[in-house]
């Protein structure tokens, strides 16, 4: 739920004092006569000098470009960036008339808080009217809706997106599917590939998703970390993908909550990604019933397996399966990418590196 309320005059701040507002993308569906819009917000600080002495222990700055030195420092800093617990933020919609603000609230009515990690987690819900309203002031095309913070102390801006009950959404992975990361030849290429280089696209794959028209939907599902969204959604738009949700995997940093050291030990892959999938992909299609999906992935880890388990469950709304084969399955496997349509690909092998092999050409 809601809360409404109007904000007084306040003294302006020094950037010192302002804390940054990660508002992720998201997508609301109808519930009876409102809009449910699922937030996740992140309230954090950068801390320059912890990045900078992590830098210097990761990429050992006498071995490497500048160039490399700037990326690892820029990709590194959501993983050391200070969480800010017990934060209250208020939410503005762009252009509203009213200059309404908003706050998340749990289930007694009471305005949410940031948790240990800095995580405010909640539903907003509108009225239909009021969201139309909302998209008229903000000219809005195809549902998306700006909004940012607007509490003393805070700054950040989202876009959100009120899909329609019906219709087509594209659920789809990232590493290996949009962007060239080598899952399959092994962690050194991935970490040099995730964190020192330039993100490469996947050939044709930006090309065959705008080809599926403005009216889609996509839903970005990865088992990479929150911590990444900034760097991610930079390389979706210069690579000329959708914009779409986001869902990616939750690690808890602080050492203190409880999960933490679980989460850490199981950040790459494995059971806790596809356990992650099963269970992100499933709610969004639950949240639009009447919808159909096309689920896109690719065959270096389990996204095959994840998406027949998906089928199997959501029979009436799965439209169809692309997997992008970068592990020659199409030959070797044929029976695991049975009845899925096949995107074919460079074969991945331990050692190889598709991203640097492609940069080289």
């Amino acid at each position: 739920m809601a809360v409404l309320f109007l904000l007084g005059g306040v003294a302006p701040l020094r950037a010192a004092d302002v804390e940054t507002v990660t508002i992720y993308p998201t997508c609301g569906y109808r519930a009876g006569a409102q809009w449910a819009i699922p937030l996740r917000l992140w309230v954090h600080e950068p801390r320059s000098l912890t990045t900078d002495v992590i830098t210097r222990l990761v990429a050992r700055p006498e071995t490497r470009p500048a160039a490399e030195i700037a990326r690892v420092h820029n990709r590194l800093s959501e993983f050391v960036a200070d969480d800010e617990s017990g934060e209250q933020v208020a939410l503005g919609f762009d252009d509203d008339p009213r200059q309404m603000a908003y706050q998340l609230l749990d289930a007694r009515g009471i305005p949410l808080s940031s948790d240990l990690n800095g995580l405010i987690e909640g539903i907003l819900r509108l009225d239909v009217a009021r969201a139309k309203e909302l998209l008229r002031a903000q000219r809005s095309t195809q549902g998306w809706l700006r909004l940012h913070a607007r509490s003393p102390g805070h700054q950040g801006e989202c876009r959100v997106r009120l899909l329609e009950p019906q219709g087509r959404s594209v659920i789809s992975d990232i590493d290996d599917t949009l962007k060239l990361t080598g899952i399959p030849a092994g962690r050194e290429v991935v970490l040099e590939n995730t964190f020192f280089r330039p993100f490469v696209a996947a050939p044709g794959m930006a090309q065959r998703y705008r080809a599926l028209g403005a009216g889609t939907a996509f839903h970005y599902v990865s088992g990479s970390p929150w911590a990444l969204y900034r760097p991610l959604a930079d390389f979706i738009t210069a690579a000329g993908y959708p914009v779409g949700s986001f869902h990616l995997k939750s690690v808890r940093k602080n050492l203190l909550t409880a999960g933490a050291w679980q989460d850490l030990a199981r950040l790459a892959g494995g059971e806790a990604t596809r356990a992650q999938k099963l269970a992100q992909i499933g709610a969004i299609i639950s949240q639009f019933p009447a919808r159909r999906f096309i689920l896109v992935g690719d065959s270096g880890e389990q996204d095959p397996e994840i998406y027949r388990a998906i089928r199997q469950r959501f029979t009436q709304q799965i439209e169809a399966i692309w997997i992008r084969d970068v592990v020659d399955d199409r030959h070797r496997h044929p029976e695991r990418l049975a009845e899925m349509t096949v995107i074919a690909a460079s074969a991945c092998r331990p050692g190889s590196d598709p991203a640097q092999a492609a940069a080289v050409e």
